[in-house]
C-alpha cells in the first residue's frame, strides 16, 4: 500500500544487483585532478577527470565500468537480522548536496553515523557564474569540503557528480551506492530565476519535473523500498484566505463530501514545478507503492550548524542577491549596510522560517 507523508520506511537489499562504478573520491590517488564538463545529451551530464598514467589515456567519470564482484545481500539496519551480526549503516543519497540546504543535510547525517553519498551536477555554482553573484561567505570546492571533512572526522562522504536527468548516470549511481534512502534537494530553487526569460524557464520546469521523475522511476526499477524525502515548498499553495490544511482538505459540494488534494496555487514557473513534482509522487505512490514524504516547507535560514562550524572550509553558503537571495537575507543585508529594507508586492505576506538545515 501506498505510504504518502509517512516518515517510516522498511529497507531490503536485493543480491540481483551488481556495483556498476565507484564515486568520485574514491578513485586512485594517482590520477590527474584536472577537471572539465564533458559535452553529452545533457549540458551537464558528467564531471570527468582525463590524464595519461604509464602511456595510456584514461577517463574516470563519476560512475565508471561494472565490475565483476557481485553485491552480497546482507540484512540492514531496522531489518529481521540475527542480535549476533553487527547492524549496518543505513544508507542516504542526498541529491543537491553541495547546495544550501544539500550540504548542510549531508554533514549532519554524516555526523550521526549514516552512510552519505552526494549526487550534484554542481550547476548552481554556474548559476552565480553567469549571473555575476556570489556567496556572501566563501563556499570551497566541492572536493576542498569533502577532503576537510575526513580530515577532521575521519567520514567519507561519496561524491557522484552529475546530472540526474540523465538517467544512464542516475541509474549506474542508484546501483553503485544503493541507498536505503534518497533526501532530493537537487532542483533549481529560486522564482525569480525561473521568471527571467523564457530559456530559464524551461530550464527550471525540465530540470526539477524530469530529474524528480527519473528517481522515482530508478527507486521504482533499482530500489523499491528505498524511501525517498523530497524537498518542496510552501509557495504550491499560494496565498488563499483559507487555513493551508495538511495535505488534504475535506469538502462539501452539492450535498456530497469527499477528501481531496489541497488546491495549489503557484505564482511562478518555478512553483509550478513543484506542484508537477507533488502530483507525480502522489501518483507514483498510489500506482507502484513507493515510500515518499513531500515536504512542502516555509523559508530556511541560517549558516551555522554543528558541523559547518568545525572548520571555514565546511562553510555554507548566505545568497543575498535578488535571485537567489531570500528575504531575511536580503533584510540582514540591508539592515547591516543603513539600506532601506526592500519589500516585495504589498509587503502582506506571511511566511513561516526555518532554521538550517532541516535535519529535524
Amino acid at each position: 500500500m501506498a505510504h504518502l507523508l509517512s516518515t517510516s520506511f522498511s529497507v531490503k537489499i536485493s543480491s540481483s544487483y551488481k556495483s556498476f562504478g565507484q564515486p568520485l573520491n574514491q578513485v586512485p590517488t594517482a590520477l590527474p585532478t584536472s577537471f572539465n564538463i564533458q559535452t553529452s545529451k545533457s549540458p551537464f551530464k558528467r564531471l570527468v577527470s582525463q590524464g595519461d598514467r604509464a602511456g595510456r589515456s584514461c577517463v574516470v567519470r563519476a560512475t565508471a565500468a561494472p565490475v565483476s564482484q557481485e553485491v552480497s545481500a546482507q540484512p540492514s539496519s531496522g531489518s529481521n537480522q540475527s542480535s549476533n551480526e553487527p547492524s549496518k549503516p543505513q544508507r542516504v543519497m542526498v541529491i543537491g548536496g553541495d547546495g544550501y540546504c544539500g550540504w548542510a543535510t549531508a554533514l549532519h547525517l554524516s555526523n550521526k553515523g549514516y552512510e552519505v553519498a552526494i549526487v550534484d551536477s554542481l550547476v548552481r555554482r554556474l548559476f552565480d557564474h553567469q549571473l555575476g553573484l556570489d556567496s556572501l561567505t566563501p563556499i570551497a570546492s566541492i572536493h576542498n569540503r569533502l577532503r576537510c571533512w575526513k580530515s577532521i572526522t575521519g567520514k567519507t562522504i561519496e561524491l557522484y557528480i552529475g546530472d540526474i536527468c540523465d538517467f544512464e548516470f542516475l541509474s549506474e549511481t542508484f546501483n553503485s551506492f544503493e541507498p536505503d534512502a534518497v533526501v532530493h534537494f537537487g532542483e533549481q530553487r529560486s522564482a525569480p530565476y525561473s521568471m527571467i526569460d523564457r530559456s530559464r524557464a524551461v530550464f527550471t520546469q525540465k530540470n526539477n519535473v524530469i530529474g524528480t521523475l527519473n528517481v522515482l522511476f530508478a527507486i521504482k526499477e533499482f530500489r523499491e523500498q528505498c524511501h525517498l524525502v523530497k524537498l518542496g515548498t510552501m509557495g504550491e499553495y499560494g496565498t488563499p484566505n483559507i487555513d493551508i490544511e495538511e495535505g488534504y482538505i475535506t469538502i462539501t459540494h452539492n450535498g456530497r463530501t469527499d477528501t481531496l488534494p489541497y488546491p495549489k496555487q503557484a505564482s511562478s514557473f518555478y512553483h509550478l514545478s513543484k506542484v508537477h513534482d507533488s502530483n507525480n509522487i502522489a501518483f507514483t505512490c498510489k500506482a507502484w507503492g513507493i515510500r515518499a514524504t513531500d515536504l512542502n516547507q516555509g523559508v530556511v535560514y541560517g549558516v551555522r550548524t554543528d558541523e559547518t562550524s568545525m572548520h571555514e572550509e565546511l562553510c555554507n553558503r548566505f545568497d543575498y542577491d535578488g535571485v537567489f537571495g531570500t528575504a531575511l537575507n536580503r533584510f540582514c543585508v540591508q539592515a547591516a549596510v543603513g539600506h532601506p529594507l526592500t519589500v516585495y508586492g504589498k509587503g502582506g505576506q506571511v511566511r513561516d522560517l526555518f532554521l538550517n538545515p532541516l535535519k529535524h
